[in-house]
């Protein structure tokens, strides 16, 4: 079993040839790396959010946004704690444990985080992994390791799945008495998860044989990605796109 994180649509983005797509993704990751003030980081991921919505929805948005909830509430309690330089908001017992140090550095690891977190979300829920892969070879990758890549982001993810569908029926076999402590719980689902992943390594390697991997000779193609009308459009595009968030640099 593979899990597909390509979400098919209509939208504008959906329409975008994939190798201008992986331009724009490079172009917005860097952004968030950039020496700029932080109401410009603001910016670009204010632009990220409305791209999201208009192309996926705001369900999407909530979604990728609760999934990373737990990693931006650590950056907010500890960032300030060991960034106490500038000027004491709040020093309780005379110990500094906001300045303004903290609150910038943990705003602007907010806004890098997350950013990165939609950035890479909404190319890989508009882009099919085919198209991905097809993307990467024309620029050069090297089979195998497109292959790895695909296999990775196709596979890995049903593990969790598995965990999830093993996690449900123990719980549902599990007796109405003494209720079972953390690891009396997880250790069984581990297990059964584990033997589960066991069982379909020989699944995946007839995939992976069926494939050509691991055969010499010169390799054919199925499919490839044309240069039409589509790709240039979309290439002007990721273009203007990168000299609009560069822009600031400018100033």
């Amino acid at each position: 079993m593979v899990i597909d994180f390509f979400k098919p649509g209509r939208s504008i983005l959906h329409r975008f040839d994939p190798r201008a797509k992986l331009l724009m993704l490079a172009v917005f990751v860097s952004c968030f790396f950039l020496p700029v003030q932080l109401w410009v980081m603001a910016i670009y991921l204010a632009c990220l959010v409305v791209l999201i919505i208009a192309c996926l929805g705001l369900a999407e948005l909530g979604r990728s946004l609760a999934a990373i909830a737990p990693v931006l509430l650590i950056i907010c309690v500890l960032t300030p704690v060991f960034r106490r330089g500038g000027a004491a908001f709040w020093s309780p017992f005379g110990f500094p444990l906001l300045t303004s140090e903290g609150l910038s550095e943990a705003l602007r690891l907010l806004l890098r985080f997350t950013g990165l977190t939609l950035s890479f979300f909404i190319v890989f829920r508009t882009l099919d992994m085919n198209d991905l892969i097809l993307a990467l070879r024309w620029f050069g990758l090297p089979f195998r390791v497109a292959l790895i890549i695909i296999v990775s982001l196709r596979f890995i993810p049903s593990l969790f799945v598995v965990y999830k569908n093993v996690q449900d029926a123990h719980t549902l076999r599990a007796s109405r008495g003494k209720k079972a402590g953390f690891f009396q719980r997880t250790l069984p689902v581990l297990t059964s998860v584990v033997i589960q992943a066991i069982r379909s390594i020989p699944s995946l390697a007839m995939a992976l044989e069926t494939r050509g991997f691991g055969r010499g000779g010169r390799r054919t193609e199925y499919r490839i990605l044309l240069m039409g009308l589509g790709f240039g459009l979309s290439l002007a595009a990721a273009v203007l796109l990168t000299a609009l968030l560069f822009l600031p640099l400018l100033y």
